[in-house]
């Protein structure tokens, strides 16, 4: 009886909107090891999960550039200057995956969804050459703290979520860098990917990101100007039809160490995501009224069950006692 009950649950659950976990990793970019891709060959943006992430290259006598989002699987985390401009301070990406992305917003860097969408976060952090250059200084910025170590120094990404008219509704500072307490053992230039929770946000069409410094000089930021991201999470919101693509039953909902999934025609692969975006299980080949009794180790706390079967998915949220 109490198998009926939680299907009829799950039934219950179908009929409304059903809140699903996106995350662009940027693993699903291909590059070769060592390599990065700057828009050079002036398409203007990348996507990831279905989020564009926008790149502006411009081609000069004077030398080609760009500016935007980019995306690397660097690991020099040792060369300073210029000439290390795409690679993440951690050698990685987030939870040793290859690939991340690089963003160098000036001007300002957007990224832009389907529709207005609701954001989690994302994991952060400094770049090489940024890193390097707060906490050594070089020949156009200065050592972060000064030669004292109590100059208030900082390094601030700004989030801003805009409206689809493009006009800001919200927004969220997350410091790269903090010289400005009053304890100097408390200051820090980030070197370990970090979580900026955006879930205070307002559902935004477009997130646009900036760079602030203490380090300026002529009104131009001396700092070299760049971030770099990992992980994007956004909520999806799918409507009944789209869910029962699949036709998936997933009971019991609330589990305390095993699920069963049933409604699945063919092998399908299943994952299980923490609230972060970030993959804690995963199974290959999974058939019909598949049992996973190999659960337990979770955590009590929300999850996230995606299936994948011939190019059609299925997610909903999971409940671990």
């Amino acid at each position: 009886m109490k198998h009926i009950y939680m299907m009829a649950i799950f039934a219950t659950f179908l009929v409304f909107n059903a809140a699903a976990q996106s995350v662009a990793k940027f693993d699903d970019l291909t590059l070769a090891p060592e390599k990065f891709w700057n828009g050079s060959d002036l398409s203007g943006s990348f996507k990831s999960e279905g989020i564009t992430f926008y790149n502006t290259y411009t081609k000069s006598t004077y030398g080609d550039y760009w500016s935007g989002f980019v995306y690397s699987n660097i690991t020099d985390v040792t060369t300073a200057g210029y000439t290390n401009q795409y690679s993440s301070i951690t050698g990685k990406g987030y939870d040793g995956s290859a690939n991340y992305a690089v963003c160098y917003p000036s001007p300002p860097a957007e990224i832009e969804f389907k529709a207005s969408t609701k954001t989690t976060g994302f994991y952060v952090t400094n770049s090489t050459y940024a890193y390097l250059s707060m906490k050594n200084g070089d020949t156009y910025a200065k050592k972060f703290g000064g030669a004292s170590g109590n100059d208030p120094d900082y390094f601030k990404l700004m989030i801003e979520a805009l409206d689809t008219k493009g006009l800001p509704v919200d927004t969220v500072d997350f410091y790269l860098a903090d010289f400005r307490f009053a304890d100097n053992s408390k200051d820090y230039i980030l070197n370990q990917w970090t979580w900026v929770d955006l879930s205070s946000l307002k559902e935004a069409k477009k997130l646009r990101f900036s760079l602030s410094s203490s380090d300026n000089s002529f009104g131009f930021m001396n700092t070299p100007g760049y971030f770099c991201m990992d992980n994007l999470s956004i909520q999806i919101t799918s409507q009944v039809s789209q869910i029962q693509q699949l036709h998936a039953n997933v009971f019991p909902n609330p589990f305390t160490d095993r699920i069963t999934i049933s409604g699945i025609q063919n092998k399908a692969q299943v994952s299980v995501l923490d609230i972060s975006g970030r993959t804690v299980a995963k199974f290959d080949d999974v058939h019909n009224n598949q049992e996973f009794s190999n659960l337990s180790s979770l955590k009590s706390g929300i999850y996230f069950l995606k299936i994948s079967e011939n190019g059609k998915n299925f997610t909903t949220k999971l409940v671990k006692r």
